[in-house]
């Protein structure tokens, strides 16, 4: 532990720094309360003894100044010294901030009490320090696990919905655009028969990572919804442009040119999109938004796969 000793009184201070340093510790030598207060505002001490009168200072009003730093200097303990301490003076030196007001001159069985007293409690904060940081690393472990496919390590549909209510109240506050993507890929069921389950986890996790390379924007929310289905969330982004971004998104699946020798639409892995577009004066919750894409999903599946489909916020509406 770093000691501060705050006394006037050459032969006390010494006997103090001296017995501190044998018992392990490290003392600070201090003579006016402005270098107390200064040093507690840089890094305070784990144990402070001050003087009831240092350079014609009293030693209560040190104390005060002390716990007004804040920070660590809120709990570090402070020992108040006096040649004649009344119940008074301990009452108002309690009162100021101190841990306890001692008669002067410090026995080596009294001082010996204090420093001991404050290093158990200085090990006993290490280790609370230690336990909390554990726990909030775990408690972040737990919270990517809530929010994170474990699979791809990208958004799931948890989180996908919070970000889609966020991202719905945003726009209507601030009347602008939001659109969402879904993509489902063509015949999966079919890949997994022929490829295996496994060879079929490994395309999932590609289109994730592709998914993400391909929408750099940190606005954009990328996720796994569930199986091979997977949601993109646009802010400020109007239908024509989300269409854009998603006919994109197909082609970069096909230039991935995964062998699928048993998909009806090609050769190879190929994707269908749903596109819909959050207009003013159109739905009336983020779930009639995410039924829209759904439909342009449908569409797309029943228009022979492979290719994105926009629906209109009128169409839904009639």
């Amino acid at each position: 532990m770093r000691i501060m000793v705050a006394d006037q009184d050459t032969d006390q201070r010494h006997k103090i720094v001296e017995l501190i340093t044998k018992w392990g510790h490290v003392p600070e030598e201090v003579l006016t309360g402005k270098e107390v207060v200064e040093s507690c505002r840089k890094k305070c001490p784990d144990l402070i003894f001050v003087d009831t009168l240092l350079s014609g200072q009293p030693g209560i009003e040190i104390v005060r100044q002390i716990r007004q730093t804040g920070g660590h200097a809120l709990w570090a303990p402070i020992v108040l010294m006096g040649k004649t301490i009344s119940d008074p003076d301990i009452i108002q030196g309690v009162e100021a901030g101190a841990d306890d007001v001692l008669q002067k001159p410090l026995s080596e069985a009294v001082l010996m009490a204090k420093v001991f007293s404050a290093a158990r409690h200085f090990n006993l904060k290490e280790e609370v320090f230690k336990v909390t940081h554990e726990l909030v690393v775990v408690n972040r472990a737990l919270q990517n696990v809530v929010t994170q496919d474990v699979l791809t390590g990208i958004g799931n549909s948890s989180s996908f919905e919070e970000q889609l209510e966020q991202e719905w109240f945003k726009a209507k506050s601030s009347k602008t655009e939001l659109s969402v993507i879904l993509l489902n890929l063509d015949f999966f069921q079919a890949y997994n028969q022929t490829y295996g389950a496994e060879e079929g986890d490994k395309v999932i996790k590609t289109i994730a990572e592709n998914l993400k390379l391909s929408l750099p924007d940190p606005n954009i929310s990328v996720a796994r919804l569930i199986g091979e289905t997977f949601g993109v969330i646009l802010p400020r982004t109007s239908g024509e442009k989300a269409l854009e971004k998603a006919e994109k998104l197909r082609g970069m699946i096909e230039a991935l040119q995964i062998p699928h020798n048993t998909s009806g639409a090609a050769d190879h892995l190929t994707a269908s999109f749903g596109v819909a577009t959050a207009e003013e004066g159109h739905y009336t919750t983020p779930w009639d938004l995410m039924d829209s894409a759904d439909f342009g999903l449908y569409k797309a599946k029943h228009s022979g796969r492979n290719r994105s489909v926009l629906i209109p916020a009128t169409e839904m509406a009639k």
